[in-house]
């Protein structure tokens, strides 16, 4: 582990949790391709000073604050906008207005057509027709900017250090800003135009165009980000774009049902996950969210890895390889760091960097390093792949004994309480500091043991057993500890009423709030059927189910809030969570209702893009989930969820070596018929059909490619 940067003094970050931003983004354009995320107003302009959150981001920067196109002085009219993927596309008309002379440009004269696309940096291509039986004169102004504000202060930070200042220098056809930060780093933007502007200034560029009736000019705008940028025609971007989209959903698993929206929707949820493919040294992995996320999250990159182990495991290999590589080797209070333990969150913005925020190379994640154990054996369990394991067995060896550490220093529990003044109060999922609360409203106290964290460990020390019998190696006691921590989360996490507690406040005091957490338990935990049977009661109960999944909290606990982050919402991949739960202890009949609930609501926001969480406000009040106002999308493992929700319902996971279980298969209410095409497990693929009949779900195997058996099965395999 690299040496921690300084921590600023204690009160600086006084809630305990990353700053949250204000206002809504639910309305904004977001791109993301090649590491480089866009977020701006419908109608795809950056303006900064009128919506805070919009820009062009690179590596947690903001490369252009200011975007904006204007004819004559004024906005144009804008009458349609879409997106597929990294591709953006607008089209304007014109108000009437003046021209430079003063003459009268009457309305819808002009047709103003926008393409942009991500690829190295932003290209756009804007086209501007005249279909006035006159000639027109018309000015059209590029206003650019770039501010290069820190990621964290774009989410409401107010940074204590002196903004070094922005040099702008305009040359013939093009503009390049130039910071040189706090941290020593110099950040880059370029803007280049073609043809060459009729005048250019660090502000913008502006055309004077005269346009004869039915004539078209074509203006090309490239930004790079201090990488080389696009230096092929706007087509031609677009085009390579859309192949390698294409390429990717052809490596992974091809799904295909009778209802079209939901093979549009699992499609979409498979470029947004791809679109958030992001390389350190060489390595790739997938970025949490855009854009309040968008860089590694140990835990979010493991279960969005996981989600996806059916679909395309090779980005689970990625996540394996690249937290290994950040895994820290000595304890460091300033950063929560301790021996064997995966990193939180890693940032590369110039805050971070300086240490003006501590999550430069953070490590205050509780459930990130059980994870990474748990995560290993699931990619062998699809992959076969046991020289990746054996090459990660260092890593492996050092995450269990932090585990096996931990359990010994909190009395045989897994339990969190920040070392670090200025880092995250609460350290598992739910990381906000109002999150883990009594159902009076009161805030548990650290040490604190969640319930789920414990789930975790345990099926962490299982897996690494069973992957030291595989190497030869000595599991260091694994097994013992995984036996007692099973008997200990019944004894002190059980409760009557609710099955499971949320936690125990300073490691030994139960603290009763229904909330979402113990659903994490089913999954991957080993809960006895009568508390399994009482959660899943009390989950469904209509305080905690909205009808559109399951809250975070319910709304009979003082605090509840619909709009709270995780005291009221709802977030897809804790009820993709849940889902799985539930199928693995035979809870089928919900598990169905969840997944068809689910599903429908994926459907219901724009683009079938399913976003970082929603609202927890009840069905019957909406049409459709209300959205959260700044939830990220696209988002890793809310993306994942929609494949995972999927494979689970069909019951397809692997049952041994070289072995495929299809378990109890179920379709979501609207469909009929599924086929999975190239499914792979451990070197061979698959194609399967699914169709409902009168005694369920017929399952057909219409094709093997390599050493595989299949079976059925009524038992879900461990």
């Amino acid at each position: 582990m690299s040496k921690a940067r300084p921590i600023p003094a204690a009160g600086w970050l006084p809630v305990g949790e990353e700053p949250q931003p204000t206002g809504s983004i639910t309305d904004c354009v977001i791109l993301r391709n090649d590491g480089v995320s866009l977020v701006a107003l419908p109608g795809g302009d950056i303006d900064a000073a009128a919506h805070e959150a919009t820009g062009l981001y690179r590596c947690d920067t903001r490369h252009l604050s200011r975007f904006r196109l204007t004819l004559g002085g004024v906005a144009p009219i804008l009458l349609d906008a879409s997106q597929s993927g990294a591709i953006f596309s607008a089209v304007y008309t014109n108000p009437a207005m003046a021209d430079p002379a003063g003459r009268v440009v009457p309305a819808r004269a002009l047709v103003i057509r926008r393409r942009r696309v991500l690829g190295r940096g932003l290209v756009e291509s804007l086209t501007i027709s005249n279909y006035h039986r006159d000639a027109q004169a018309v000015e059209v102004r590029l206003e650019v900017d770039a501010d290069f504000h820190d990621i964290f202060e774009v989410r409401g930070f107010e940074r204590r250090s002196a903004r070094p200042p922005v040099d702008a220098q305009a040359g013939r056809a093009g503009i390049r800003f130039r910071y040189a930060g706090a941290d020593g780093a110099v950040r880059t933007t370029s803007v280049r135009f073609d043809p060459p502007p009729s005048s250019i200034g660090a502000g913008g560029a502006l055309y004077r165009l005269v346009l004869e009736p039915r004539e078209t000019v074509v203006l090309d705008i490239r930004v790079s980000t201090g990488e080389p940028g696009e230096r092929q025609p706007v087509p031609q971007v677009i085009a390579r774009v859309q192949r390698e989209e294409r390429a990717f959903l052809d490596e992974a698993t091809r799904f295909q049902c009778d209802y079209e929206p939901l093979n549009d929707a699992v499609e979409r949820a498979l470029l947004d996950v791809r679109a958030l493919r992001t390389a350190v040294d060489g390595t790739e992995f997938i970025a949490a969210g855009v854009p309040w996320f968008d860089t590694l999250f140990g835990r979010d990159s493991l279960i969005t890895g996981m989600f996806l182990a059916p679909w395309a495991p090779r980005l689970l290999r990625g996540a394996l390889e690249v937290l290994a590589r950040y895994q820290a080797e000595e304890h460091d209070a300033a950063s929560d760091a301790a021996p064997g333990k995966i990193p939180h969150e890693l940032r590369w913005g110039e805050l971070a960097r300086i240490g003006e925020v501590p999550f430069g190379q953070y490590y205050g994640s509780i459930d990130a390093t059980p994870l990474f154990l748990v995560a290993a054996e699931e990619y062998l369990a699809w992959t076969g792949d046991r020289a990746a394991i054996e090459r990660l067995w260092p890593n492996l060896r050092a995450a269990a004994r932090w585990c096996l550490a931990e359990l010994e220093r909190h009395g045989g529990v897994v339990a969190y309480a920040r070392e670090s003044p200025a880092g995250l109060e609460n350290q598992g999922w739910k990381d906000s500091h109002d999150a883990i609360r009594w159902p009076d409203g009161r805030l548990a106290e650290p040490p604190i043991a969640l319930v789920e964290v414990q789930a975790y460990t345990l099926a962490g020390l299982r897996a690494f057993t069973r992957m030291a019998a595989l190497c030869g190696e000595p599991a260091d006691g694994a097994e013992a500890a995984a036996d007692r921590l099973a008997a200990l989360i019944e004894e002190r996490f059980g409760d009557d009423a609710l099955g499971y507690v949320l936690c125990l406040e300073r490691a030994r005091t139960p603290v009763p709030t229904p909330a979402s957490n113990p659903g994490h338990l089913l999954w991957l935990g080993d809960p006895l059927p009568a508390r399994a049977a009482a959660f899943v009661d009390r989950a469904f109960q209509s305080d905690l189910f909205s009808g559109w999944g399951v809250r975070t909290l319910a709304s009979s606990v003082a605090g509840y809030n619909p709009l709270g982050y995780h005291t009221g919402s709802v977030w897809p991949h804790d009820n993709a969570i849940l889902l799985a739960g539930l199928r693995r202890h035979g809870f089928d009949d919900l598990a169905r209702a969840l997944g068809t609930a689910f599903i429908e609501a994926a459907l219901a926001f724009p683009a079938y893009r399913i976003p970082e969480l929603y609202c927890g406000d009840p069905r019957e009040l909406r049409l459709v989930p209300t959205p959260y106002p700044v939830a990220s999308r696209p988002q890793a493992w809310s993306a994942a969820s929609l494949p995972f929700v999927l494979a689970t319902m069909l019951g397809v996971r692997p049952a041994g070596p070289r072995t495929l279980a299809i378990t109890r298969p179920q379709l979501p209410g609207m469909v009929e018929w599924v086929r999975l095409r190239n499914l792979r497990v451990a070197g061979a693929g698959v194609d399967l059909a699914f169709r409902r009949g009168a005694a369920g779900v017929a399952v057909e195997v219409e094709g093997v490619r390599g050493d595989l058996a299949i079976v059925l099965s009524d038992r879900w395999p461990q």
